[in-house]
């Protein structure tokens, strides 16, 4: 294997270093708003999970309504510059937050407007990627995109936390917007190939461009297959975040609702540890496994994880140790109890991240080495759509039924069907490999 393989080849690419550091600052502002939110609403109206799934709804409506739209515009746009606009405007729009924080539906149109400007974020960034990067380090660019991604899940979410303390909820907006400026200023690094567009046919053409992605990905069973795939990752990622607010709600601080809807941060960080741990072993040590393999390998993993994960209630609340008021560096977190129950709930849902990265890279290897250059912004445009369409009703649904036939049954209604499916393809996928042998 020569030198130039892996991690180090792709970090000697100054353009995608460029990104890369950049897509760091901007998964922090995200997940750090995402907690800011949730932590709005559980202080100033309510911790019924019902609400924090429509905060969900109104992050992923722009979703559906202008991914597709924006992949379009972005195969025609300046993608350095599209992302360093998005950049700024959502850094101006979360400092509106303050205004709205006493009014549920204003905290709906502030994720509403935050989260239309992401659509046109998120398919320049991965449409990016490619272009940068030759075809052969493509999936240990994905790989180390996918790693900081999940790492940044990890402090993003964690440092929301001691953000709110150090801050307040008042004025944590303003660190959310110096994340969005510092990731701005880091794309100014990145340089692409220059695509002539005549831009005065954009609108005309735009209906039949999405038509022509969508036909696209129908006809090619090998997008189509990685999408629906992509999708179901997606929609059991999403539904678990939801149910982590419920998890540290009513199991891990039952007595303390609203300070458990601040902290279910940490069950979805330590997820996004797995996923770093998973993303960095798929690109470091098993870039050469079935693609295949691994990623019913994942979905096994999650079923069974979240099988397990279901009986968490039943799992004593002893107190192992008292963490004490942690300061660093102008950064507080107060003390706060480590139990029993925590610590299998965080190790469960690291393993969970563990088998959503042996999911994730595989697929989006897989799409990116199988769509044309050309088509790359529509696709990805339309796949955006169809992640956020798929999982709105699932989120609803297990907001809704966690509040009516409980926690327990809600995962293990999740899991199951994924360790089926995630069995069944393992079976076939390893009697394929065995009879080319």
């Amino acid at each position: 294997m020569s030198k130039q393989d892996g991690y180090r080849a792709v970090l000697k690419n100054k353009p995608f270093l460029s990104l890369w550091i950049a897509q760091i600052f901007s998964q922090l502002g995200d997940r750090v708003c995402f907690v800011v939110f949730v932590a709005i609403i559980a202080y100033n109206i309510s911790t019924e999970a019902v609400y924090q799934s429509w905060l969900y709804i109104a992050f992923t409506i722009p979703a559906m309504m202008f991914t597709a739209l924006a992949g379009v515009f972005i195969d025609r746009w300046n993608k350095k510059y599209t992302l360093i606009t998005t950049n700024v405007l959502r850094g101006l729009i979360i400092l509106f937050l303050p205004y709205f924080e006493s009014s549920l539906w204003g905290i709906y149109v502030i994720a509403f407007s935050i989260s239309t400007v992401t659509q046109f974020f998120v398919p320049a960034e991965a449409s990016c990627i490619p272009m940068l990067v030759e075809k052969k380090h493509l999936i240990s660019a994905n790989s180390l995109f996918t790693t900081t991604m999940m790492g940044s899940v990890i402090f993003g979410f964690v440092l929301g936390d001691p953000l709110i303390n150090l801050f307040g909820i008042q004025y944590v907006h303003y660190a959310i917007t110096g994340l969005f400026v510092i990731s701005a200023f880091c794309l100014i690094g990145v340089v692409e190939k220059k695509v002539a567009h005549d831009h005065d046919k954009v609108i005309k053409e735009f209906f039949e461009e999405f038509k022509e992605g969508l036909l696209y990905i129908k006809s090619s069973p090998i997008v189509l297959n990685a999408m629906l795939k992509l999708a179901t990752l997606f929609s059991t990622i999403v539904a678990l975040c939801i149910l982590s607010i419920s998890i540290s709600t009513q199991w891990l601080y039952p007595e303390l609702p609203k300070l458990g809807a601040q902290k279910f941060a940490y069950i979805v960080a330590y997820s996004g540890l797995g996923m770093v741990i998973g993303a960095f072993l798929v690109g470091k040590f098993w870039r050469k496994k079935s693609k295949f393999l691994l990623i019913f390998m994942g979905f096994a993993i999650m079923g069974l994880s979240l099988m397990i994960l279901s009986f968490t209630g039943l799992i004593p609340e002893k107190r192992i140790i008292q963490v004490p008021i942690i300061e660093f560096l102008g950064f507080h977190l107060k003390a706060f109890d480590l139990t029993i129950r925590m610590i299998y709930t965080y190790f469960i849902a690291t393993i969970i991240g563990f088998g959503a990265a042996l999911v994730a890279i595989p697929v989006q290897t897989i799409l990116q080495s199988s769509i044309p250059e050309n088509m790359r912004g529509k696709v990805f445009g339309v796949q955006f759509t169809i992640l956020s369409t798929s999982s709105t009703l699932p989120v609803v649904i297990v907001a809704i039924g966690a509040d009516m036939i409980g926690l327990l049954y809600m995962l293990l209604i999740i899991g199951v069907p994924l360790l089926i499916f995630g069995s069944i393809g393992l079976y076939r996928v390893r009697k394929k490999l065995k009879n080319l042998f």
